[in-house]
């Protein structure tokens, strides 16, 4: 044994014999023993260095034994109870000294938190919207057992199209599948209140409620008595309705109000937050089913069906039902009515077929793949967040390589690190993960106010338990991340850090994972950055497509006049007077009324006879003639093309002359293209099928496309009546129009005037939804453009956070190197090859991460295909762009740090 050896032999003694008597005789084996042992294994790995070590060791088993033997009761404790409080021990002390350690360091500890809350808070945020739409289940009893019924028309294209109420109810009736069938469709009508408002309405069977399995909250629900004609009018209230109009009044039942003149009575209010496809509806009416009218209804499809399956019948098995049913639905069809169901018509341009689909899946919609890349989008900022603290945990960690070594050499085991790591890693991130719940509410209710439509389901959407359920795991998977980096890569070198002095070292673990961390955060910054680059083109693309007519300084709202107090010729007498009132407002030049606003509008689909196309073979196979079906149908009064600057392509608009002469129409170019070709459509007679008896109508004009069915729809065919012939040319009036001003008023100066001319003509009718167009075309975009937007924020995120990693990593490396660098230049290294050294790592690490990210945005892009319009999802424009910019961020990212390093001075390096 070494001389020194006895002086810490001696030591050791002194310190043994500080405890009582009864402490060293519980105290097992002989501890001097244990010592010696302890002190020769230390000596023969680290030499005369271990003794220091050893003697360390020694010392802190003699402290721990008499702590241990001052803190065990008499009689022994369970095994499993010593665990337990040993755990709540240590648990105390990682978290004292965590809290401390932050405490010095309050830049690092903000730095973290603000990092992990952004990176969080994006994650939670997103989630909350996938849980409610895509993961949780209708709010519904049972609701993966409720499908959507649609119908087919293939010859007119038409894959989900709705029922008729006489369809609707032999459905019901002659099924095998469903326990309940229910039909609805939403309407509007005006509730005469001061000052009146509109609100929307659906109009039920009797068995939509039960289908659904939702009973109001309050009073009852429609009964088959009140789908009776002459039955009394009676009404369900929302919750929300309820609230804002009626104060929440449990006394509200046996109420009545005027709803388009007719008094109708409060029977009662439904559950808090019930709605069907997201309609939003406020009041819900019985439909008036009248079976005398049944067998001339049944070429009136506007119904949406729900069924609800029987217990134990499986979807396949409902629709295997369906087909059956179609294949007899003759059998219970009244005689002469037509329409039936056709599953067995050879003639698949004329078939009409029944389909079901999960109800779910209609509410969700094409909105799924979108937001499962936007959580991927928000996953991509959090790991880059990661990477950069990991970074930054690295240069934490070298710097502390001298307290870790001496608290091994005190006996700490790696275990011991490990907990005391994951401690401080989980107490970073439950900062950053309250923090960032908070940036997640505050950005989510941001986010549905600018944006209510955009979302389905937007109503349910909230931080509820399996939302903070995420977030918790996700904070303390962070915190596990964040205790293994360190751990990791601290390697065998901890003990000889003791003989290293103050200078502390990188190991090449922690130079490679470096910058491996590097090349990740440039890689799924570039695929996030691309892939919003490819939606903002999209939206470009959408938001520059031509609508087809001119909606710069053209404003509108619409007025919807009661059927019963207005019949035809009032209606027609109304708008014109309501169009000369305000043409005669300063600053208005032009008005005119249409009932569908474009450029999204609901289909039509109305059957059209078309003179010269023959009816017994329109549609037929081999005839090569299409089903004379338009897909529009637009009412507007004279000035309309004028007003919303619709080209002419040829022919003529409307006339003053025309109220009052031959009736005559207007028709779009895709009109033309599929029932003209090679037929000249000026002078071509078209008319309605319905009702008999009809005049021809002259087509005199041929205009431009107008978008209908939505901006990046395809143009649908469109012909427009001219309403002050429309009672004798088409057989009907619309009592619901727009309005459409040109006009150079910012639409604040307008609301006044547009109310004072609407309530002149009659005080009861609200004005709904004044508004320019340009905002009528944003709200058609408004999917897309929350999409984009979304994604934007979160490309600049990640753009911002690889650009400080690659800062924060190479600043560090010159810091580390700047010994290295001091010497080169003292041998005559020029600063120009210190800059290009120091640029040449770190464009490598990024040179890298480009094009591992390249290759990921095509990917990427792959992925958004249904996202895009008018944009390859390889664009390579697109690609070349973000590959460009985040080289030169990267670039201006490794500039400042290579340019510090030039400034070193050798000399005071030689001195050092």
């Amino acid at each position: 044994m070494a001389p020194g050896d006895d002086r810490i032999r001696a030591r050791y003694r002194v310190l043994a014999r500080l405890l009582p008597a009864e402490f060293r005789a519980a105290a097992g084996p002989d501890l001097e023993t244990a010592a010696v042992a302890c002190l020769e294994r230390e000596r023969a790995r680290f030499g005369r260095a271990g003794a220091l070590v050893a003697w360390a060791a020694i010392a802190a088993d003699i402290v721990r034994v008499a702590a241990r033997l001052r803190l065990e009761p008499a009689a022994p404790a369970p095994f499993h109870r010593k665990r337990i409080e040993a755990f709540m021990d240590n648990l105390r002390m990682d978290l004292r000294y965590a809290l401390r350690g932050l405490k010095r360091q309050p830049g690092f500890a903000a730095l973290t938190v603000l990092t992990l809350a952004l990176g969080i808070g994006a994650n939670t945020a997103i989630f909350s919207v996938v849980n409610a739409v895509l993961l949780r289940p209708l709010p519904y009893p049972n609701a993966d057992e409720l499908e959507y019924v649609t119908t087919r028309f293939q010859g007119q294209g038409l894959d989900k199209f709705w029922l008729s109420i006489p369809e609707v109810l032999e459905l019901a009736q002659h099924n095998q599948s469903f326990s309940s069938v229910g039909g609805y469709r939403v309407a509007e009508f005006n509730v005469d209140t001061t000052p009146p408002f509109r609100p929307t309405v659906g109009v039920l069977t009797a068995g939509f409620l039960p289908t659904l399995g939702v009973p109001p909250l309050l009073g009852r629900g429609f009964t088959e008595a009140d789908s009776v004609p002459g039955a009394e009018r009676v009404a369900l209230l929302s919750w929300e309705l309820w609230q804002s109009r009626f104060g929440g009044d449990a006394g509200v039942l046996g109420r009545t109000f005027r709803a388009d003149t007719i008094p109708r009575t409060i029977v009662g209010v439904m559950p808090r937050g019930f709605d069907i496809l997201d309609a939003r509806v406020d009041v819900w009416v019985p439909a008036i089913i009248d079976p005398k009218t049944l067998p001339v209804s049944r070429g009136g499809h506007g119904w949406y069906v729900v069924a609800r399956r029987k217990p134990g019948v499986t979807p396949q098995q409902a629709r295997a039902d369906l087909e059956a049913m179609q294949s007899h639905w003759q059998d219970f069809v009244p005689a002469g009515t037509g329409h039936i169901f056709q599953l067995d018509n050879p003639n698949p341009a004329t078939q009409h077929t029944l389909r079901i689909d999960p109800l779910k899946e209609t509410v969700i919609g094409d909105i799924g793949r979108a937001l499962v890349v936007l959580q991927g989008a928000v996953a991509f900022v959090l790991l880059i967040a990661c990477a950069n603290l990991a970074n930054l945990l690295l240069a934490r960690t070298e710097s502390r390589q001298r307290e870790f070594a001496a608290r091994t050499a005190f006996g700490a085991s790696r275990a011991r690190l490990f907990s005391q790591f994951v401690t401080e890693g989980i107490v970073l991130a439950a900062f950053g993960a309250a923090a960032g719940v908070g940036l997640a509410w505050l950005g989510l209710r941001a986010l549905l106010d600018i944006s209510p439509d955009a979302i389905p389901r937007s109503s349910e959407i909230g931080l509820d338990p399996a939302v903070l359920a995420f977030s918790l795991g996700l904070t303390v998977l962070t915190g596990l991340v964040f205790g293994l980096t360190p751990l990791a890569t601290l390697g065998s070198r901890l003990l000889a850090s003791l003989r290293d002095g103050a200078r502390t070292t990188s190991t090449r673990t922690q130079k490679v994972v470096r910058g491996a961390l590097v090349v990740a955060e440039v890689t799924l910054a570039v695929v996030l950055v691309a892939g919003a680059g490819l939606l903002i083109r999209s939206l470009g693309n959408l938001m520059s497509v031509d609508p087809g007519f001119h909606r710069e300084q053209l404003a509108t709202f619409r007025v919807v006049l009661p059927a019963l107090s207005y019949d035809p010729t009032r209606r027609v007498e109304f708008f014109g007077r309501l169009e000369d009132s305000l043409r005669r407002v300063p600053g208005v030049s032009q008005v005119a009324a249409m009932n569908g606003l474009p450029p999204s509008r609901r289909l039509d689909a109305n059957d059209t006879d078309f003179e010269h196309i023959p009816n017994a073979t329109a549609g037929t196979q081999g005839s090569g003639l299409p089903v004379e079906n338009v897909d529009y149908w637009q009412t507007v009064t004279q000035r309309y093309i004028e007003t919303m600057g619709i080209p002419i392509v040829k022919g003529r608009g409307f006339e003053p002359g025309d109220a009052t002469g031959a009736p005559v129409a207007l028709v779009n170019e895709a009109l033309v293209e599929r029932f003209f070709k090679g037929v000249e459509p000026i002078g071509a007679r078209v008319k309605p099928p319905f009702p008999p008896n009809l005049a021809w109508l002259t087509i005199v004009g041929v205009v431009k496309d107008v978008k209908q069915g939505g901006v990046g729809a395809p143009v649908g065919t469109e012909i427009y009546f001219l309403a002050e012939q429309a009672q004798r040319a088409v057989g009907f009036v619309p009592n619901d129009m727009n309005l459409a001003l040109r006009t150079s008023l910012p639409i604040d100066q307008l609301s006044g005037p547009v109310l004072q001319a609407v309530r002149a003509l009659d005080p009861a009718l609200p004005v709904v939804k004044l508004q320019t167009m340009d905002d009528v075309f944003g709200a058609s975009v408004s999917r897309p453009r929350f999409l984009t937007f979304l994604l934007g924020i979160f490309g600049g995120l990640a753009l911002v956070l690889a650009a400080i990693g690659t800062y924060g990593v190479l600043s560090y490396l010159v810091s580390r190197r700047s010994q290295e660098i001091g010497i080169r230049m003292a041998l005559g290294a020029g600063r120009h090859e210190v800059l290009a050294m120091v640029l040449r790592q770190g464009l490598t690490l990024t040179g890298a991460g480009l094009i591992l990210g390249a290759a990921g945005a095509v990917a990427a892009g792959r992925l958004m295909r249904t996202m895009l319009f008018n944009v390859s999802p390889v664009d390579p424009a697109t690609i070349a762009t973000v590959t460009i910019v985040m080289g030169l961020v990267a670039l201006a990212a490794c500039a400042v740090p290579a340019l510090r390093a030039t400034r070193v001075d050798p000399l005071t390096t030689l001195r050092q």
